[in-house]
């Protein structure tokens, strides 16, 4: 079963990179009259350094417009914007599309099965979640749905000043070792026995 989904997730990931390009504007926020937001397309929800970037741009709400499928990512789903908002002290909307969409012409996903007509079955589920690790009850898995919720922009800084994950980072030490990895001849730091 590991196997299976992390094959589906890998033609997924492929399927997105090749079919969209990623963005090369930055993490932009936007300042609006409801606080400082951001927009994290899909896929980019399972790299936690998009939330990070968003978060150390400013962002106090961002949001995470989806179209993924259950066999995809659902198990997923619940914890991704919540830890997300809890590591960043920021709010965070998991939004989810529902139904299938079916396509007038068969394709495959390049992971060895017939060609079909659809991807599956978008789960919905759409939820806000606090940076205290509270979140709202998620939206139908079937059908269409408006979520309302109060956000108190003051949490954010209150967590951030409780929990101080943003004062204790080793930012430069990060940067220093992601500059590091992404050369060809990086080698992993690894102690043996």
């Amino acid at each position: 079963m590991w196997r299976q989904r992390s094959q589906m997730f890998t033609v997924f990931q492929s399927l997105q990179s090749t079919y969209y390009m990623e963005g090369d504007t930055g993490h932009t926020v936007f300042q609006t009259q409801f606080g400082r937001i951001a927009v994290n397309i899909c896929y980019g929800r399972h790299h936690p350094l998009n939330w990070f970037m968003y978060s150390m741009n400013g962002a106090e709400i961002i949001f995470n417009p989806s179209a993924t499928v259950g066999d995809l990512s659902e198990p997923m789903w619940p914890i991704e914007a919540r830890n997300a908002a809890i590591a960043n002290h920021c709010f965070t909307c998991a939004i989810n599309r529902v139904g299938t969409e079916h396509f007038k012409s068969e394709f495959t996903s390049g992971d060895g099965k017939k060609a079909h007509h659809d991807l599956g079955h978008f789960y919905g589920s759409s939820y806000v979640a606090a940076p205290d690790g509270s979140r709202t009850p998620g939206l139908s898995r079937t059908r269409d749905g408006l979520l309302v919720a109060e956000m108190d922009l003051n949490l954010n800084r209150q967590l951030c000043d409780k929990w101080t994950f943003k004062m204790t980072g080793r930012y430069a030490e990060y940067a220093q070792k992601l500059t590091e990895a992404v050369r060809h001849d990086f080698k992993p730091k690894i102690v043996k026995e």
